[in-house]
């Protein structure tokens, strides 16, 4: 009997971090469904990108921070391959500001993009994996949710928050063979990662010497590796945890030079 094509869906998918983990897990064998919000053109390149790879996947644009287009995308996944095996929340958003400049448009905004999305695509994806005994969830924190971060509040709160909800998570869901975990990357290699710099006006090699133990940036791909492993079944043991990438920056800046 041939063996049931597991399916992975991956929020904001069209670019960065997500991008490089929908293509690696296509390349395992995964169904994929790609997720992103506005752009056609990056969801295409991603979708492109798969193939190149001898992927398997669909494409649902939808706006995941809200109950209809994260239930659209889970809804997909279903009428497409008849389950959701594995989710991975990375849809984000940072805007910096300082906090006196924080309206409540601004906070609902980054909340609703990093944390809220997590909580309808979980709930929606849930009670399949409930149903079929197995499941991997992977939520992307970041370093500032266990740092904190100046003029980067709402995005902190929202990536610490997401660390509560993966542990919480794992404890209620383990009777039913689903493991729950969390990575909490330092800066990446994206559009979002490197304008970071941008405005902080810190140039790359200035920020590999001073801000990283192994002088490099984090290349997408690398995250994409952790969460393959992560929802393999080797790592059926692995739940309730963070997991760390940041090339050494949380210890670094502790130094203080």
């Amino acid at each position: 009997m041939t063996q049931r094509k597991r399916v992975a869906v991956i929020s904001g998918s069209g670019r960065g971090i997500g991008r490089a983990i929908a293509v690696r897990l296509a390349r395992d064998g995964f169904g994929v469904v790609v997720n992103y919000k506005r752009h056609d053109e990056e969801g295409e390149e991603t979708m492109r990108l798969i193939k190149g790879v001898g992927g398997d996947a669909i494409m649902v644009k939808a706006d995941v921070a809200t109950a209809d287009g994260a239930r659209a995308v889970i809804d997909e996944a279903i009428k497409q391959w008849g389950s959701v095996d594995v989710l991975v929340n990375n849809a984000g958003l940072g805007i910096m500001k300082p906090f006196t400049e924080v309206d409540e448009g601004l906070w609902n905004k980054v909340i609703d993009t990093n944390l809220k999305s997590a909580f309808y695509l979980t709930k929606f994806a849930v009670p399949y994996m409930i149903k079929s005994g197995w499941g991997r969830i992977i939520n992307m924190s970041s370093i500032e949710g266990i740092m904190g971060a100046a003029y980067n509040v709402p995005y902190a709160t929202a990536k610490a928050a997401l660390i509560g909800f993966t542990k919480a998570l794992a404890a209620e869901l383990a009777p039913y063979g689903i493991t729950v975990n969390a990575i909490a990357p330092g800066l990446v290699r994206t559009k979002m990662g490197m304008s970071l710099l941008q405005v902080l006006n810190v140039k790359e090699e200035d920020w590999v010497r001073t801000g990283t133990l192994t002088g490099r940036i984090i290349e997408p791909e690398e995250i994409a590796e952790l969460v393959a492993f992560l929802v393999s079944d080797s790592a059926k043991n692995i739940t309730g945890q963070v997991f760390i990438i940041d090339a050494g920056t949380t210890i670094r800046l502790a130094l203080h030079y």
